[in-house]
């Protein structure tokens, strides 16, 4: 039997990893998330099973259901625990867990891992991915030295999305580990100075129909604007196309809070047809909120084309009761391009290596809370 690589996404969302390894050549048998609002989304668009489940009560016995006998193949994990504890929007009372204990979120990966290997299952690699902050907190210093001591190499870097070919300069904190004493780097940059020029907004919105503040075309998935009221209307008109910000507000139009003082310059601004996007958030579908103001129209981008900024494919579809609702899982996503370029990386480091899991009782296994 050819040995492959199977694998689980803790902390799914709408399934941008997920979707990443498939497209690598990784068998993804389950994403876990507390939210069940991204079951739909995830299980339509990934084939694969969603269980809801708070991860601090999931058991391996629960995952080891769903992936089935892997005692022949390797076994990866993805683990993309909340960055909002560790974002630099939030203050550092924030980072503690008696405050907020989704910081702490991100142990559970090892004790999933311990689990695994009580029942005889060793990983083979582990995939995380988080804010910049996260390189610099204890909870990665914790995870790293408890990787290190189950015998994995380990090579984490901050990178610039837009490097790696996505439209959007997002800077991430990504770690990757084989369980092999080996010297584990990290892919190379592939797009930039002397190598492949960046994607660009111009590059992910090119064939989308125009549409108007409030509309929503008909035959392209998610391509739906929000409305604007009719002085935000008025504030998007009077913005430069390609780039322009709020600095060409007439003084009727400037906001209170802005006349005392100058922050969030980007606030009402558009983006730049020719340079990648900033990076994609929660609330990427109002001009409110960020850079977010179409190039060339006078509205908020939609979700389909913040989802082409993320590198989703538009067959990808996201369901929920309304925009903003998408608009959340495509700023909580990791871009579908960044996962896959990882996971085929991950898989070139670990095919020949060799399989040391046992074959356990799966009979034994059985999920708590298995979603229909």
């Amino acid at each position: 039997m050819e040995k492959k690589l199977i694998g689980f996404d803790l902390f799914c969302g709408c399934g941008g990893v997920t979707q990443g390894f498939l497209k690598s050549g990784i068998d993804m048998r389950l994403g876990v998330d507390f939210e069940d609002s991204y079951k739909t989304t995830y299980q339509t668009n990934n084939k694969v099973p969603f269980l809801k489940s708070d991860i601090q009560k999931l058991k391996a016995e629960e995952i080891l259901f769903y992936l089935g006998d892997i005692s022949s193949h390797h076994l990866i994990v993805s683990s993309c625990a909340p960055c909002q504890p560790f974002s630099l929007k939030n203050s550092k009372r924030s980072r503690d867990s008696s405050i907020d204990p989704r910081i702490d979120l991100g142990f559970e990966l090892i004790r999933v891992l311990n689990e695994f290997e009580s029942l005889g299952i060793f990983c083979s690699g582990v995939f995380i991915e988080n804010v910049p902050e996260f390189s610099k907190s204890p909870v990665w210093q914790s995870i790293r030295a408890d990787l290190f001591s189950k015998g994995f190499s380990v090579a984490n870097k901050v990178i610039n999305c837009a490097d790696y070919g996505v439209p959007q300069a997002r800077r991430r904190f990504i770690a990757l580990a084989v369980r092999d004493w080996c010297f584990l780097s990290m892919p190379k940059a592939t797009h930039g100075d002397g190598l492949l020029p960046y994607k660009t907004v111009r590059d992910a919105f090119h064939s989308l129909p125009p549409i108007a503040a409030g509309e929503e075309c008909e035959f392209t998935p998610n391509h739906k604007s929000r409305a604007l009221s009719p002085i935000n209307y008025q504030r998007i008109t009077s913005v430069p196309f390609n780039g322009g910000s709020r600095s060409s507000f007439p003084e009727e139009l400037v906001l209170d809070c802005h006349k005392k003082c100058d922050g969030h310059k980007d606030v009402y601004g558009r983006l730049s047809l020719d340079s990648p996007s900033p990076t994609i958030t929660t609330r990427c579908v109002s001009i409110t909120n960020g850079r977010y103001g179409h190039p060339l129209e006078h509205r908020a981008i939609t979700v389909r084309e913040a989802a082409r900024l993320q590198s989703f494919p538009d067959d990808f579809i996201f369901y929920g009761n309304n925009i903003e609702t998408n608009a959340r899982m495509v700023g909580n996503a990791v871009p579908v391009e960044i996962a896959e370029i990882f996971g085929r990386f991950l898989s070139d480091k670990i095919l020949d290596l060799p399989v040391l899991n046992l074959s356990p009782n799966n009979e034994s296994c059985q999920p708590n809370n298995i979603a229909a």
